[in-house]
């Protein structure tokens, strides 16, 4: 491959990743604090669902040194997208997703704007998905794994950053209960991107398939609250 172009794809991956984090960071600061955890908590919480699933991806496929401990950049950007989350998120005293009604509609404005409703929430998370789903199936596939094996390894980086959220919750992680298409929707998108990389479909048509299909599978399954069973 050329070098400008295997330049390219090295920085490009990167990016992929930065804005996979900076998504996931936000994701798990916005659960934490609606789940009743502290600053803390948040910050912890926060890391986990953010590096989690790429930890595991390689430990697994044994790329060392781990991403997050290569790059300072990608722990620097999740501690700063926590700290902005602690500060506009209050910490919920009733159920999950409760709103504080002594807060004002400006302050409330911008939380939902950055984090808010339910909506905007699982369309963060829906493009983080895609990209998580799309950086595990790559560094499979070019570590030599077997494209039948490849998609699974997606599942696995998209997902188990929210297996650990779950467990830090004490409770059964999401995924392996019914409900709405999650390890399902990024299968399918992670499955896409082999598809494309086994027959050599020029990039990044395999990129924006696994996003769209993750994100579109993830997003109806949502809006019309299609589960698993």
């Amino acid at each position: 491959m050329d070098t400008g172009i295997t330049e390219f794809l090295l920085v490009f991956q990167t990016v992929v990743q930065w804005i996979a984090i900076i998504l996931s960071a936000s994701t798990g600061v916005y659960d934490a604090r609606r789940n009743g955890l502290d600053y803390f908590g948040a910050l912890v919480i926060a890391v986990i669902v953010a590096v989690g699933g790429g930890t595991l991806r390689d430990i697994l496929l044994g790329r060392y040194p781990l991403f997050w401990l290569q790059d300072p950049i990608y722990l620097i950007s999740i501690l700063v997208v926590g700290v902005i989350g602690i500060l506009l998120v209050p910490i919920s005293t009733g159920s999950y997703g409760s709103e504080k009604s002594a807060q004002t509609d400006l302050f409330n404005a911008v939380v939902r704007l950055m984090f808010g409703t339910s909506g905007s929430f699982a369309l963060i998370d829906a493009i983080a998905l895609g990209m998580w789903a799309y950086l595990g199936t790559y560094y499979a596939l070019t570590s030599g794994i077997p494209p039948l094996v490849a998609p699974i390894m997606g599942v696995i980086t998209a997902s188990f950053g929210g297996v650990l959220r779950d467990v830090f919750f004490a409770k059964i992680p999401e995924i392996f209960r019914p409900g709405q298409f999650y390890a399902i929707a990024s299968f399918a998108g992670a499955a896409a991107y082999t598809f494309c990389w086994n027959f050599m479909i020029p990039y990044p048509t395999g990129f924006l398939a696994c996003i769209v299909i993750t994100f579109v599978i993830r997003m109806i399954s949502v809006r019309y609250n299609i589960t698993s069973f």
